[in-house]
């Protein structure tokens, strides 16, 4: 399984750094996970520097946005499965991600309906790649 996570800004926050190298290192054991990191500016020429990336690397892109579709912790954990190619999940800065790259991607993910910092919502989503690939190798880290 190939996962990567493309991202606006850098995760600031010691605190949330280290929940964040924490899940990547629990991840890695079973996964190859990849960070690409973009200078935050402004969210057009964001939205270009992502756009340029998912068009040279093709797979299964994932937009994370509050207005994406929600999921369960299973879900994810069948999508992961499901997929052969790729899967890049691209979060957004401040300003979120711009609609021209939501549009180019396969689907939009909703974390929860409230908004968080994109520090959180990395975090989050490190932590709920960790509990999808529990789910898929049966371990106890979910509890049902």
């Amino acid at each position: 399984m190939k996962l990567k996570i493309l991202s606006v800004g850098k995760v600031k926050d010691k605190s949330l750094r280290d929940i964040c190298d924490d899940f990547s290192k629990r991840i890695t054991h079973d996964a190859k996970l990849d960070f690409v990191s973009i200078k935050d500016s402004n969210k057009t020429t964001e939205g270009e520097k992502l756009g340029d990336h998912i068009s040279k690397h093709p797979g299964f892109h994932i937009a994370l946005s509050e207005e994406g579709d929600p999921i369960t912790s299973q879900g994810l954990a069948l999508l992961l499965r499901s997929r052969n190619e790729p899967i890049t999940f691209l979060i957004g800065g401040p300003d979120g991600l711009s609609s021209t790259v939501k549009d180019k991607t396969n689907m939009i993910l909703s974390l929860s309906s409230m908004t968080f910092t994109h520090e959180m919502a990395k975090a989050f989503l490190l932590e709920q790649i960790y509990r999808a690939i529990s789910i898929i190798k049966n371990r106890k880290y979910h509890k049902v």
